[in-house]
């Protein structure tokens, strides 16, 4: 059975050995299932695990083979499960990876010819920080007997140049000039470009040193699948699989190979959509997290209309969202796009307006209704679709998830992946209506990933402000008279907004909150990119972040607001909890989540986790709640006694006017936690708040004052979860 996944997310820090000190705490909290970031070899330090170089071994840096089975075995002892991770989709350019040094050494003679994803027998690697002749003449490229090396890489020398440096009487290449670099360098398999030139093989999105398997041929799948595979682990978690060629039948070789264990999909669903008929248990949840960033949200045309006054200008957020689709598009995929074109024999600026026409991450069959509306003229050949359709999700991404949520910023808490900002929060009725849909579902409830924009108690935080549109808008006004800052007010508005939902009086909070402020501006492409920073642009922003955390009349005015925002932002918090646990779906709770955890956008969110505190909190969790402040013990006692409840049965889901319940509990709570609903319900049969242990039928709605949720539950079910 599963009762709630925890995910983590492994390094050399925190390897197998440390998750084996932990295991009894997971067990404790109780989650059924441990929810692993990858773990075949990987770049070494990596600090996720996604940039494969080997698929047939386990990294050493986590402990290696031996150290992962014995996870897994104590795992088992404990009842514990694992779901695993996959990567199907990439691996990372590195000399450790062996099967692609061997493609660059030997081209079409290499075994690997196919096992990548490229067009031209000739590789562009992008990794120069400048023109080739300037990087040799300051040294920066080596020739040794083992290869090129440049920037702690290292590639292979072919045959011809080996023969060339023999030419020369300098095997080792210790004796070579400038030209005879060049020359040499000339003679390979693969061309050393400025990072800023695109490649012509396919990446993972626009990242150039990750490099796209042809994981539809049955040779590259076996042999990039069958090591992996054969772990005794309970399911696997497909990584990107809206990459793939063919995911249908991808997922279908899978499902041969795993029997009836469990299988994930990392597929993004936009609101309406539906997962295709795949065979798999369901999706990592980012549906269901959007479902509740929208039902949490009041009064979005007061927030349209205060972040439009505050910037001075009317948005339109569809043509936000297509201009940042376009300009990824034009730039970024340029290249590739101009490729697609001629193998599809379709007119660039076409091909351009169709992928930005788009409102789906991907198509998958060419006859879905998306397809019908933006290919206008019906020109994109159906018979070739299939190479397109693994773009589609880059240009998506990179164009809606990481420019357009970072360009309109009326109210960011719903700037997540898979999100629609063009449309409006949902009543409860329409949350319920998600909900019967998935009344049988396994597929992932998810609140806070590795990959959302924020974490669930930030984002509870922000949405906070949609309940004092007015006081909110006040602050605002306030605090920009006050700091007078000399940078785009749309860039502003958002740092106010990320400043009141993270903000946290530790050390090391004003460096996490630069480092995300620059990436925030750099994703957004107006006043600055990733590859022409405006350092000036930069800097003059920073100097707004750093006067907010030391200007002292600022500081004692934002305390004094956040007073008023933090304790309805914990209910919030807790009402998203208990959505995610007592909902039909599988829980999943990202690692730390159990506690208050303010992470901003990767890598911030990927920030190690101090299991040790967690332990001594879990030490001290009383069997009762009854504290009267929101100290960490109230998430992580709401975490486990909800698992718990979960665990020991939950019925059929029925829609209540305040809440839902589920046969053996009722979970009732307001949208809204600053406004407490003023009636009374009856349960028409008496259950157990699960908070204090009271019995009560008529239920005052007052109670949720409290903690924002009231979690009842059958009195036989009681001491199964106490």
């Amino acid at each position: 059975m599963i009762v709630g996944t925890y995910r983590l997310q492994l390094n050399r820090d925190f390897n197998f050995e440390r998750v084996i000190q932990y295991l009894d705490y997971f067990q404790e909290l109780g989650v059924s299932h441990l929810y692993l970031s990858p773990v075949l070899k990987a770049r070494p330090s990596s600090t996720h695990g996604y940039d494969v170089v080997d698929h047939t071994r386990i990294n050493d840096e986590l402990g290696g083979e031996e150290q992962y089975r014995k996870l897994i075995q104590e795992a088992r002892k404990r009842l514990l499960g694992i779901i695993q991770d996959i990567v199907p989709n990439h691996m990372a350019i590195h000399h450790e990876n062996w099967r692609l040094m061997d493609l660059l050494e030997k081209g079409r003679e290499s075994k690997y010819y196919d096992y990548f994803d490229h067009y031209d027998d000739r590789l562009i690697l992008p990794f120069l920080e400048d023109d080739l002749d300037k990087v040799i003449s300051q040294g920066k490229i080596k020739v040794s007997r083992e290869g090129v090396e440049y920037g702690g890489l290292k590639f292979p020398i072919n045959k011809e140049g080996k023969r060339y440096l023999e030419s020369l009487n300098c095997p080792d290449g210790s004796c070579l000039g400038h030209e005879e670099i060049k020359k040499l360098l000339s003679l390979q398999h693969y061309l050393l470009v400025p990072w800023r030139e695109s490649p012509n093989y396919r990446r993972f999105f626009a990242v150039n040193d990750l490099i796209a398997v042809r994981v539809e041929l049955d040779h590259v799948f076996e042999e990039s699948h069958s090591y992996i595979l054969e772990f005794p682990v309970d399911g696997f978690r497909i990584d990107h699989v809206d990459g793939l060629y063919d995911p249908a039948e991808y997922l279908r070789k899978v499902r041969q190979r795993v029997g009836k264990r469990l299988i994930y999909v990392e597929k993004i669903l936009q609101l309406e959509e539906r997962l295709p008929e795949w065979g798999v248990e369901g999706t990592t949840g980012y549906d269901f997290m959007n479902y509740v960033n929208l039902l949490l949200v009041s009064n979005p045309d007061d927030m349209i209309r205060i972040y439009e006054d505050f910037i001075g200008n009317k948005v339109d957020v569809k043509e936000v969202i297509s201009e940042s689709k376009r300009l990824v598009a034009n730039t970024l995929f340029r290249n590739d796009l101009e490729r697609l074109s001629h193998l599809l024999s379709v007119d660039l600026d076409y091909l351009v307006d169709f992928l930005v026409c788009l409102k789906v991450y991907r198509t998958y069959t060419g006859e879905e209704r998306e397809i019908r509306e933006c290919d206008k003229e019906n020109r994109i050949p159906k018979d070739r679709l299939k190479r397109l359709q693994q773009y589609m999700p880059a240009i998506f991404a990179k164009g809606y998830e990481d420019t357009a949520l970072f360009r309109y910023n009326a109210l960011i808490s719903l700037n997540e992946v898979g999100s629609d900002i063009s449309i409006s929060p949902i009543p409860l009725e329409k949350f319920h209506e998600f909900n019967l849909r998935r009344k049988d579902s396994l597929s992932l409830n998810a609140t806070s990933t590795h990959d959302s924009k924020f974490s669930e108690d930030v984002r509870a935080r922000i949405s906070v402000l949609s309940e004092i549109p007015r006081v909110w808008e006040a602050r605002v006004r306030y605090w920009h008279d006050l700091l007078k800052p000399r940078i785009d007010r749309n860039d502003e508005y958002r740092i106010y907004q990320t400043f009141v939902g993270s903000y946290e009086e530790t050390q090391e909070y004003g460096e996490r909150l630069r480092n995300h402020v620059i990436k925030a501006l750099r994703e957004a492409k107006v006043h600055t990119t990733w590859e022409n920073p405006n350092l000036e642009y930069e800097e003059r922003t920073i100097s707004l972040v750093n006067e907010m955390l030391h200007n002292r009349s600022f500081l004692e005015d934002f305390r004094d607001f956040m007073k008023i925002v933090e304790k309805p932002a914990y209910k919030k918090s807790l009402v998203t909890l208990a959505l995610k646990i007592l909902s039909p779906g599988v829980p999943d709770i990202y690692q730390g989540t159990e506690v208050w955890r303010f992470l901003l956008t990767d890598p911030d969110n990927r920030m190690p986790v101090n299991f040790e505190r967690l332990r001594q909190v879990m030490d001290q969790l009383p069997e009762k709640l009854e504290l009267e402040v929101f100290d960490e013990k109230v998430k992580m006692w709401f975490t486990r006694n909800l698992l718990r409840l979960r665990k020991s049965g939950l019925g059929e889901y029925v829609p209540l006017r305040h809440g839902f319940s589920r046969g053996n509990a009722v979970l009732l709570f307001s949208p809204r936690t600053m406004e407490v609903p003023r009636e009374q319900v009856d349960l028409k049969e008496n259950y157990v708040n699960l908070t204090n242990g009271e019995k009560m039928r008529i239920v005052d709605l007052g109670e949720l004052e409290k903690y924002g949720v009231l979690v009842l539950a059958r009195e036989r079910l009681v001491n199964a979860v106490s």
